[in-house]
């Protein structure tokens, strides 16, 4: 498997899989404390974090791929 096509699958793999991904990590990661008033925004700051590093390595796949197209 190429690497770009490689990124460019992880990529739209971990955009697809975010909103599960982060309710997983905020139960995980805060597993003992009372988030009362501050689990939508602490779960959207997960959520938005995970769709910018698979934006991050699915734009890496092409640029990767247009690169060694030429």
């Amino acid at each position: 498997m190429n690497q770009h096509l490689a990124y460019f699958t992880l990529g739209i793999v971990i955009i697809l899989i975010s909103t599960p991904l982060a309710y997983t990590l905020v139960n995980v990661l805060y597993q003992n404390q009372n988030l009362t008033g501050e689990y939508v925004p602490i779960l959207n700051g997960f959520i938005h974090s995970l769709m910018l590093v698979g934006l991050v390595l699915c734009s890496i796949g092409l640029v990767a791929f247009i690169k060694n197209k030429k």
